[in-house]
């Protein structure tokens, strides 16, 4: 699915799950000829079924948003979903440059309020992200000298981070945040999700980043 057709709508959960499956079967047999995998390697397939859960949760949440006429989450939502799938191609782009097909794994999305959407997605999902998991996947892929690793995964550190802090002013302003959709800018390159176009971009610091405009 091209991200920028998260602008202008959700994709139906079942459609994305039921598209997820036919690559996971497929995946599932070409990882079978695969060679022995390396730490690194398993860390990526970690990251990519965290970023797949989480770009189908943010899609989910996102229409509930909508629903209940928070426009402004919803576009928080949807940004977030975008950054997500960027993660996604840049963890297969790597996996297939060392050998290895990335295997989805997704599960149905729990969607709550909007109110605690945003606050396991601030206080949970992406605190863990940026405060453990990837900074951990980072050290075992600089001990394994995999630079170019050590640089997908510090870029999805910063967006994480980012995100987080998102969530959490969206959640501490909610009742203000009914108004129509408004646009956020998601770097296409790593990811990093802001609610103006900076130059250079704070997530992988290319001086001229192309953003994704998200609404």
């Amino acid at each position: 699915m091209a991200t920028r057709d998260l602008k202008f709508k959700s994709l139906s959960k079942w459609a994305v799950l039921g598209s997820m499956t036919v690559v996971m079967f497929a995946s599932l047999a070409w990882m079978g000829e695969a060679p022995a995998q390396s730490k690194t390697v398993m860390n990526l397939q970690a990251a990519y079924t965290a970023e797949a859960n989480a770009y189908v949760r943010y899609l989910a949440f996102a229409e509930r948003a909508q629903e209940n006429e928070f426009g402004e989450a919803a576009s928080l939502f949807r940004a977030a979903g975008c950054a997500e799938h960027i993660h996604l191609k840049n963890l297969a782009a790597l996996m297939r440059k060392l050998g290895y097909e990335p295997v989805i794994r997704v599960d149905t999305p729990v969607v709550k309020t909007t109110k605690e959407n945003l606050r396991s997605s601030a206080e949970v999902g992406e605190a863990y992200e940026r405060d453990t998991l990837y900074p951990e996947f980072v050290k075992e892929a600089r001990t394994e000298g995999n630079d170019e690793a050590v640089r997908v995964f510090q870029h999805m550190v910063r967006a994480e981070a980012q995100h987080a802090t998102l969530f959490k002013a969206a959640l501490g302003n909610l009742q203000k945040m009914d108004a129509t959709n408004r646009v956020y800018y998601v770097c296409s390159m790593c990811g990093y999700t802001s609610e103006r176009a900076v130059k250079p971009c704070p997530g992988c610091g290319h001086p001229e980043p192309t953003y994704e405009e998200m609404f």
